[in-house]
């Protein structure tokens, strides 16, 4: 085999590999703020909902059946925004990245070695092809900020398995 040829393809391989543990790992991150927002919105509804009700057969104020009325066109709201869709989407997307991530260093660590040059060169490429098909058809990761927690995690290392630690 080429030496040169396959220094490349895995470069290309470690290339994949970084590029999809931080997409990942900003996916992950959209993803929780998303749920969590997802089911405050989801909870509030009922919640005013429940109280409202509770007073209304309590004989209080009459002007608390708008309460409850508002609190139904949340809820229908709720339902046809759906706005945890986003919320699934991210974690779709984050999963598939991480997917990638492994069969990146999968390939290059592992593989390549009983693999001929043009299979490796093949697998390569549909690994590169796989990353860009999922960069077209994920949801937008957002600004830099979206990026700024995800980049510190990696740094820190969550994202290193154990046994390649140094500290011994």
């Amino acid at each position: 085999m080429n030496d040169t040829k396959i220094e490349c393809l895995i470069t290309e391989c470690k290339q994949i590999e970084e590029d999809s543990t931080y997409t990942a790992e900003v996916h992950y991150n959209i993803y929780r703020k998303k749920s969590l927002k997802a089911k405050w919105l989801n909870s509030v509804s009922p919640v005013i909902t429940l109280i409202s009700g509770i007073i209304l057969i309590i004989g209080v104020a009459n002007w608390v059946a708008w309460i409850t009325i508002f609190s139904a066109l949340m809820t229908g709201l709720n339902i046809i925004l759906d706005p945890e869709k986003e919320a699934r989407e991210h974690i779709f997307a984050a999963k598939n990245y991480t997917c990638l991530k492994h069969n990146a260093r999968s390939l290059y660590e592992c593989y390549k070695d009983f693999l001929n040059e043009d299979e490796f060169y093949n697998d390569v490429k549909r690994l590169r092809e796989q990353y860009n098909l999922l960069v077209q058809y994920t949801p937008a990761t957002g600004d830099k900020k979206a990026w700024e927690e995800p980049n510190k995690r990696i740094k820190a290392g969550v994202h290193k398995a154990d046994f390649r630690s140094e500290e011994k």
